[in-house]
């Protein structure tokens, strides 16, 4: 038997089958049929869409750095391995200091950021550096500021810190201003695994 054979055959046997069903009625239980197949389908898509996007967002670390200079980023900051070495770090709000410490700890920056009024105990300053302009001029060279009048933004150069030394960021708060009006003050503490990390 061939197509034609055989669509000839169901064309003769179409008459024979009572159809009672109203095709309104068919044609809607047929959708509600597809859209019972599509949730799965569909919450399936997004669960597999959102774990890829957290895996992407855990599997580059901005010390590794493929090709291109990696980058993470959160609403409250950002911080970016440049080309040379250098991290740049960009604060818009200090939300979460605990999770900026621990990223710039993973780009092997020695490192602990708290809030004003909460230092860490275990942070001990630099001693260090030499003269008070010796290390005025040290801080430069680990940390610059890439644009004039931006104090949220640094680009923190690991390299040049001295054996031993680790940075610390404080967010200072002046009184009278909202949430998000903050500067952020730099300086360099004895590198130790309960202040720094390492």
């Amino acid at each position: 038997m061939n197509d034609d054979d055989l669509i000839t055959t169901l064309r003769e046997q179409r008459g024979t089958v009572p159809m009672n069903t109203p095709l309104d009625q068919i044609v809607s239980r047929g959708r509600a049929v597809r859209a019972r197949r599509r949730i799965p389908v569909a919450a399936a898509a997004l669960g597999t869409a959102g774990a890829a996007a957290l895996a992407a967002g855990l599997a580059l670390p901005a010390s590794h750095p493929g090709p291109a200079a990696s980058r993470a980023q959160l609403t409250a900051w950002t911080v970016t391995r440049e080309h040379g070495g250098g991290i740049r770090v960009t604060v818009r709000e200090l939300r979460d200091p605990a999770g900026l410490q621990a990223r710039l700890r993973a780009d092997g920056v020695p490192a602990s950021v708290t809030f004003a009024g909460q230092a860490n105990p275990a942070c001990r300053g630099f001693a260090g550096g030499g003269t008070q302009a010796q290390r005025r001029q040290l801080l430069r060279s680990v940390a610059t500021v890439p644009v004039s009048g931006r104090r949220h933004v640094m680009v923190i150069h690991p390299s040049a810190l001295p054996s031993g030394a680790g940075i610390q960021l404080t967010a200072l708060f002046p009184r009278g201003t909202n949430p998000h009006g903050f500067n952020l003050a730099l300086g360099l503490v004895q590198a130790s695994q309960a202040c720094t990390g390492g």
